[in-house]
C-alpha cells in the first residue's frame, strides 16, 4: 500500500483523504486517593450517605455498606485487617487486594475501580 492510499476508517475532505484522529486514550490511574477522596467519591456516586461519608472521614466509622461487606468475610484475622483499613487508612492504594474486593462485591470490573480512583484523584 502507498503512503497517499486510504484506509478503513479514514475521511474524505476537499478531495483528500484524512486518517482518523489518535484514540484519546484514559488518564493513568493514581496510585493512592486520600481517606477523604475514597468516601467522597464513594458518596457521589451513591454507594455511601453523605453523612456516612462524614462520619467515616471524622470518626473513622464504617458506612452500614462497607460494614456489610467486611462481615462477609469468613477468616476473622482477614476481617479484622479490613476493618482496620478502611476504617483508619489514611490514605487508599490502589494496588490494595481489599480494594479489588470492595470492587468485586459492589459488581465493579477492574476498569471500573480505575475510573472510581480517577474521579476521587480530582476532588479538591
Amino acid at each position: 500500500m502507498q503512503e497517499d492510499e486510504a484506509q478503513i476508517g479514514w475521511g474524505y475532505t476537499d478531495g483528500a483523504f484524512i486518517p482518523p484522529p489518535a484514540p484519546v486514550l484514559p488518564a493513568p490511574v493514581p496510585a493512592e486517593i486520600s481517606r477523604r477522596q475514597f468516601f467522597q467519591v464513594l458518596a457521589n456516586r451513591q454507594l455511601i450517605s453523605k453523612g456516612e461519608a462524614l462520619t467515616a472521614v471524622t470518626a473513622g466509622t464504617l458506612p452500614a455498606a462497607l460494614d456489610a461487606l467486611v462481615s462477609q468475610i469468613l477468616d476473622e484475622d482477614i476481617e479484622w485487617e479490613a476493618r482496620m483499613l478502611f476504617a483508619g487508612a489514611q490514605t487508599f492504594n490502589r494496588s490494595n487486594g481489599f480494594v479489588d474486593f470492595f470492587g468485586a462485591m459492589q459488581g465493579m470490573s477492574t476498569v471500573d475501580l480505575d475510573q472510581l480512583w480517577r474521579d476521587a484523584s480530582v476532588l479538591d
